[in-house]
């Protein structure tokens, strides 16, 4: 829970950051309908409004468990969410053409934030609810109110300066507030916007965001009829939109460059564009976009006298206009519709869409149709023969288009003026309206000039920055190519590290195995094959090293180099024989012998703990070393515990349970300590163990043989190639003391004659 937590506020402060602008929903139903504005925002519109309805708002109290942005449980919904929901809601709202809807829904998002005391999420929404007054009402004057109001506020705002967020509102007021100078016709201060947008849009990183602006532009260049411009812009924003697959921007792109070709006079590709565009808006039922597109189409039939198919288009636009209830567009369609008809001769149908076009431009208010519509009436007028009407219709149409400064307008209506002028045989005026119409072509020259001189400014900047391109290309193919070669150089190092790696891991590997292996057979090596105990190969590495330390310790304290002397470096030695041991195979078999044998050894290992050592001398005898830091210790207690050890294995088994001992110190001479080495202290144990072998044929139970020279005993006694016939001399002699568990007198002789028949 922890750490999906500590995700999600990571995703959190990602959705919030300024280098990565592109906005991170935490909820999937959220984030597909924001994925669905663009192509179909009254699915958008259903899923968030499910949302909203399916889930309640969390309340204070269940903020302490759930975080501002985090709904674990989904029967509720974050404050958070809840706006992202609205702000989805109200766009798609706006995009379907419900401005009332929108600006409603976009208002109870705007209190929710300010309620949560969320800031970021408050300017943003403010920025979606001008935007609305823009796009759905052209209410520019309130736009720029709300827009100028926001900007005060985030100067205002001391916490949100501290963040990178302020950037990203500051980029959306700007670019909102440059579309909106662009469709004032101020043009220079709309440039000047975009330019300030542009450099936050440098650092948003954000491709769509960047798509969104070339476009963007590229129609305020269109709109201001610097066509370069506009297609070096908009034909940037519509490869980018290929390269990143985004199927609304490319076909908005593609109505944009249907537009300007339009203008252009290029109708083959403004028909390929337009005809993508309209494909696109048909499949999403874009119903707005869609009544635009197929305008356009069927202006583009017009322009090239392909009346029909013009009609058609028309007819087609006008039916997604009535859908949309917008009086204004469905006035300039029945107006476009009527011109056509007048191309056919079709005079009375042209009337029948005059009188609709003049009804809904009069209840719209709209001057500039009302004026085209009169001129184009008293056009049908003078077709019909009714000249003096004409006159009286161009001249109100005239009156009116001067008002509006509409050139164009006014071109066509002295030019048709004139003809009505010259059926009536008033040459007079006609000349009159002839001079008007040549005086208003000369102005419409003049600026046409000024155009001219403008685009061959723009089409020098734009050589020399094709110039640039060509430089930036060739210094690209020079880095492209010292680029190869660097990535030849890394392959091959990347390659032969790999080799290596690959060389040294086997390597490794192999090394583990044999390291494994060389443990495995080292532990068979020193280990008792039948007991699994330490056998005599261990004790013989194992016991001089041991044997060295300890009288090297001995002869530093000896010395003074050490001030206390090391009693723990003492150790005391037990030699036993279990005689059941060599027994159990002949009275029970071999099978139960080993498993015996292997349960004694096991056991043994349980018992016996560091620091003390215990070794399988040989089939049933064991070596037992302990420290032995306290001289006073009798011999009869490591007996018996040796004994209770074998009495505690055996239990209640019908087993032999005599132990016999035989038990020596080292240092064994406390004045020569290193005069006897490991060898010679062996003998001496296996001299106690025979010892108390032999009297165990003589007594019965266990039997035990201690052997310790007095502290008197001189070196020189026991400095003789036979340490087995030194030791007896020294018992004879009394240098050697003698501990049994019998009271009777030990024959040593047998040792005597052995050592002689060896000699």
């Amino acid at each position: 829970m922890c750490f999906s937590r500590w995700l999600i506020s990571a995703l959190v402060i990602l959705a919030t950051s300024f280098t990565v602008n592109a906005k991170i929903y935490t909820t999937p139903i959220l984030a597909d309908a924001n994925d669905l504005l663009q192509t179909s925002p009254d699915k958008s519109l259903e899923m968030t409004q499910r949302y909203l309805e399916q889930r309640r708002l969390s309340n204070p109290q269940e903020l302490s468990r759930v975080h501002v942005n985090d709904e674990t449980d989904h029967t509720i919904r974050t404050p958070l969410n809840t706006i992202n929901a609205l702000q989805i809601k109200a766009r798609a709202y706006s995009l379907l053409n419900q401005p009332e809807a929108a600006i409603k829904t976009v208002k109870e998002a705007e209190k929710l934030a300010k309620d949560n005391n969320l800031s970021f999420t408050t300017f943003e929404t403010r920025l979606i609810h001008a935007r609305i007054y823009w796009d759905n009402l052209k209410n520019s004057a309130v736009a720029l109110n709300m827009l100028d109001q926001i900007d005060k506020d985030i100067e205002g705002a001391e916490a949100l300066k501290l963040t990178k967020q302020v950037k990203v509102l500051q980029y959306q007021s700007l670019l909102q507030r440059a579309i909106i100078e662009s469709h004032q016709n101020n043009e220079n201060k709309a440039e000047k916007l975009f330019t300030r947008a542009k450099r936050y849009l440098v650092n948003l990183d954000d491709n769509n965001e960047l798509i969104n602006y070339q476009l963007t532009i590229g129609h305020h260049y269109l709109l201001h009829r610097h066509f370069d411009l506009a297609l070096d812009r908009l034909l940037s924003g519509y490869w980018l939109a290929v390269e990143q697959e985004n199927n609304a921007q490319i076909a908005i792109a593609n109505y944009e460059l249907a537009n300007l070709f339009e203008q252009r006079k290029v109708f083959d590709k403004a028909l390929e564009h337009a005809t993508q565009a309209g494909e696109f808006f048909e499949h999403f039922n874009r119903t707005l976009p869609l009544a635009k597109t197929l305008a356009l189409i069927a202006s583009i039939y017009e322009q090239q006298g392909r009346y029909n198919l013009a009609l058609v288009h028309y007819f087609n636009a006008l039916d997604q206009e009535n859908q949309l209830k917008h009086d204004i567009r469905s006035a300039r369609l029945r107006l476009n519709i009527a011109r056509v008809y007048l191309q056919l001769y079709n005079y009375p149908k042209t009337e029948q869409y005059l009188q609709h076009t003049r009804q809904l431009a009069k209840q719209s208010g709209n001057e500039a149709i009302q004026a085209e519509a009169q001129i184009l009436q008293g056009k049908l007028e003078l077709a019909e023969g009714r000249a003096e009407k004409a006159v009286s219709t161009l001249q109100a149409g005239l009156i009116a288009s001067s008002r509006l400064g509409d050139l164009d307008l006014q071109l066509m209506g002295e030019s048709e003026l004139s003809n009505a002028f010259e059926q009536q045989n008033d040459y007079y005026n006609a000349l009159l309206s002839q001079r008007r119409y040549e005086q208003l072509f000369s102005s419409k020259q003049e600026d046409q000039v000024k155009s001219n001189v403008e685009v061959f400014k723009q089409q020098q900047r734009m050589l020399e920055r094709s110039l640039q391109l060509e430089e930036m290309e060739r210094q690209q193919f020079e880095n492209e190519k010292a680029l190869y070669k660097q990535k030849n150089v890394t392959i091959f190092l990347l390659t032969f590290i790999l080799l290596t790696l690959i060389v040294l891991l086997r390597r490794h590997r192999v090394a583990k195995m044999l390291q494994a292996r060389l443990m495995r057979l080292r532990t068979e090596f020193y280990t008792h094959p039948r007991s699994g105990l330490r056998n005599l190969r261990m004790l013989n590495a194992r016991l001089p090293n041991s044997l060295q330390q300890s009288s090297a310790n001995f002869e530093q304290w000896h010395l003074g180099e050490i001030i206390n002397e090391p009693l723990s470096d003492r150790l005391r030695f037990a030699l036993l024989e279990v005689p059941f041991l060599k027994h159990i195979y002949l009275e029970h078999g071999y099978q139960q012998g080993l498993e015996l044998e292997r349960q004694f050894g096991e056991y043994l290992k349980e018992q016996v703990c560091e620091p003390a050592r215990l070794y399988h001398f040989s089939d049933a005898m064991f070596l037992y070393i302990e420290p032995n830091s306290r001289l006073d210790t009798e011999p009869n207690q490591l007996a018996n515990s040796i004994q209770q050890l074998v009495d505690n294995f055996l239990g209640q088994r019908n087993i032999d349970h005599r132990v016999r001992i035989g038990m020596a110190e080292y240092p064994f001479l406390p004045r020569a300590y290193t005069a006897i080495n490991d060898h010679e202290l062996l003998d001496i144990l296996l001299m106690a163990a025979n010892a108390a072998r032999l009297i165990s044929k003589t007594e019965p139970g266990s039997q035990w043989v201690h052997l310790s020279a007095i502290d008197a005993a001189p070196a020189a006694s026991f400095a003789s190639d036979n340490i087995r016939k030194a030791c007896l001399q020294g018992i004879d002699n009394g240098l050697v003391k003698v501990q049994s568990s019998s009271n009777t007198e030990i024959n040593w002789n047998n040792d005597h004659d052995f050592d002689k028949n060896i000699i």
